[in-house]
């Protein structure tokens, strides 16, 4: 899905930044301005990483231009986000699964400091 960002160029100083008017307080900033599209879609993804919300339906051009807090000088871009990586809702679920294995599972998830969900989470994320 595209969603429009506002871009600031890269300087001698700066790096590149982008903001992501359809996801408030998701931005990202980049030293090579190549970089641009997967750092855009990682900071969406750690904007999602976690929390409940819907996606949002992408704004048009002629709405994002008449926000308030988008009047400074830049250019907007289209950025094509891969909404399949992003998880926007929490589901239960049943899983049955040996106890030495549940035992291994709990042992990780406390060695993390997370839950077992969490743990889960973070190895089926690896493959």
């Amino acid at each position: 899905m595209r969603y429009l960002g506002y871009v600031e160029a890269a300087s001698v100083v700066y790096a590149a930044s982008v903001v992501l008017p359809d996801f408030p307080g998701c931005f990202s900033a980049v030293d090579n301005e190549q970089d641009l599209n997967a750092a855009v879609q990682e900071a969406v993804e750690l904007h999602f990483d976690g929390e409940d919300f819907d996606l949002p339906t992408p704004l048009m051009l002629s709405e994002v231009q008449n926000l308030s807090n988008f009047d400074y000088q830049g250019a907007w871009m289209w950025f094509e986000i891969d909404t399949d990586k992003i998880s926007t809702k929490l589901q239960r679920v049943n899983i049955t699964i040996p106890t030495n294995i549940l035992t291994k599972l709990d042992l990780l998830a406390g060695n993390q400091h997370t839950s077992r969900s969490g743990m889960v989470r973070q190895l089926v994320e690896k493959f």
